[in-house]
């Protein structure tokens, strides 16, 4: 059978006008609302088996304009430096919206702790997820439910009653300056002397570290954005039209690849575009509807290595032989049960996704539903994302813009931010106006080649065994955010290579054969 929650999974799969002047703060300094704060000690305790060494569930206000009403436990994770005394403490943000902070422990474990020794590291995890008062809809999101964890559609209504009649208004305060009022709170309660406070975030969590910094726009001494979700510029309502053009990119590098080229010709978008038609015309019939492989396409353009079996799977579904049909198939349920399985899918909170996407990150005036299936069905490759989230607007409660949302912040702390050629999900166009509102000293925007979404682990170089370019930017960044940024590896960077091992092939085409099928006797 093949798998069946595609678009929910996929939808799962979630990225100033003038710089300010006067002096440049001492690093450490605190603002005003970060100064007005209770500065006690935070009480670390074990973690989940899913987070690392330290941990801790601290009360902080549902509503910050009522201080005395009722709390909610944020949770924040704690690792601490492999080398000590530490130098720096980077906060690391996750993004999606809704996305859990585990996703960071294997990171932190493989990656950043090798890489800087002397950092100690926190997560944070976004109020409303995981383990921060996650909002939820327990009969819509059992086991017994239609989809199991999946909400459907014919389940949101009823599941946004159980919210509202939990929540009621406070519905509202699970929103991204709240998150960010969270963050100051916390950092002022963890900061130690001679020890620098660094921020990363990746995707809608640069909204969260751009939102800090409208709250506090002096109170760290540096950033660290991953595929940015612009301000004003980005929006989720359009995120099914970004896919085709970086599938454009992704074809032009095809061509010029040897292998690659062979197979696909001089024009290989081309080729997908009409392999697409063929099906809606009934081509290969095992493929019954093009939708089956439009959405899928969408995560191969999106995630690397998996960007590298596109083009196979294209060149397989217009051969469309007994052998290939079962390749497909065999791809189709082995990552369809894969992303099924992804360790956050208990704490991330498809809720909280739509409380934020549809209340902040929408456009406005909201496009109609009819809208929203036209822009899918316009396209070769299509997601679902807008189309699906796009449902529930009309009735979802939402809360009122504040005066951050759409808005850039005006600071002069150190700055780096990276972004990918072949990012899909943060598209480059989008992300390049943060090169037009950070011009400060220190400031910085990097456009790294190749990458996809998340810099930091998809920015493979040429040079065995040394780390992706994006941890390598941001390793240079971290140890001294006002030095000069070390960018050789931007010259070391490796194209895609529209080839796989055995390995992988085995498990995820059920054969060691990328391109062709076994000889006939």
């Amino acid at each position: 059978m093949l798998w069946k929650n595609r678009s929910v999974i996929v939808v799962a799969c979630l990225a100033a006008t003038a710089i300010g002047c006067g002096m440049e703060p001492e690093p450490g300094a605190v603002s005003s609302e970060a100064a007005s704060a209770p500065v006690e000690p935070i009480p670390w305790t074990s973690c989940p088996s899913d987070f690392g060494e330290e941990c801790a569930w601290v009360p902080l206000p549902l509503d910050y304009d009522d201080a005395s009403g009722k709390t909610l436990p944020i949770f924040v994770a704690r690792y601490r430096a492999k080398r000590e005394p530490a130098t720096t403490q980077l906060w690391l943000l996750n993004g999606g919206p809704g996305d859990s902070g585990n996703a960071f422990t294997g990171l932190i474990a493989r990656t950043f702790a090798g890489l800087l020794p002397e950092v100690d590291f926190y997560v944070l995890e976004h109020r409303g997820v995981g383990e921060s008062a996650r909002l939820d809809c327990p009969r819509q999101e059992s086991a017994d439910s239609q989809e199991g964890g999946n909400i459907t559609e014919d389940e949101w209504p009823a599941c946004i009653e159980a919210l509202k009649m939990q929540w009621g208004e406070g519905l509202a305060h699970f929103s991204t300056t709240a998150d960010a009022r969270d963050l100051g709170r916390l950092i002022a309660r963890t900061r130690e002397p001679d020890k620098r406070v660094l921020i990363y975030g990746i995707s809608y969590a640069t909204t969260r570290v751009l939102r800090f910094l409208q709250l506090h726009p002096d109170e760290v001494d540096g950033v660290i954005l991953d595929s940015v979700l612009a301000p004003g510029v980005s929006s989720l309502s359009h995120f099914d039209e970004q896919y085709d053009p970086v599938a454009e990119d992704l074809a032009t590098l095809c061509a010029t690849d040897a292998e690659c080229g062979a197979r696909m010709g001089p024009d290989p978008w081309s080729n997908v575009t009409s392999l697409f038609d063929k099906l809606e015309r009934g081509h290969c019939p095992s493929f019954q509807l093009r939708s089956l492989f439009r959405s899928s396409a969408a995560r191969l353009i999106a995630r690397r290595p998996l960007r590298d079996l596109l083009f196979p799977l294209v060149y397989r579904l217009e051969r469309c032989e007994p052998e290939d049909v079962t390749v497909v198939e065999h791809f189709l349920n082995k990552t369809g049960n894969d992303l099924a399985r992804a360790p956050d899918v208990t704490r991330r909170s498809p809720a909280l996704q739509r409380n934020v996407s549809l209340s902040e990150l929408w456009e406005e005036p909201a496009p109609s539903q009819e809208e929203l299936e036209q822009r899918c069905d316009t396209r070769t490759i299509c997601p679902e994302m807008a189309n699906t989230v796009g449902r529930q607007y009309e009735i979802w409660p939402r809360y009122p813009h504040d005066k951050y949302v759409n808005e850039w912040p005006t600071t002069r702390t150190p700055l780096l931010a990276m972004q990918g050629t072949l990012d899909p999900q943060t598209p480059l166009w989008a992300a390049k106006s943060t090169e037009e509102h950070f011009t400060a000293p220190h400031q910085q925007f990097v456009v790294v080649p190749f990458s996809p979404h998340l810099v930091v682990l998809n920015s493979p170089v040429k040079t065995p065994g040394a780390p992706m370019c994006g941890a390598q930017l941001l390793q240079s960044f971290v140890k001294d955010p006002k030095g000069e940024l070390d960018k050789s590896c931007l010259e070391d960077l490796a194209p895609p290579a529209f080839a796989a091992s055995p390995m992988y092939l085995q498990d995820v085409f059920g054969t060691t054969n990328l391109w062709d099928n076994q000889p006939r006797p």
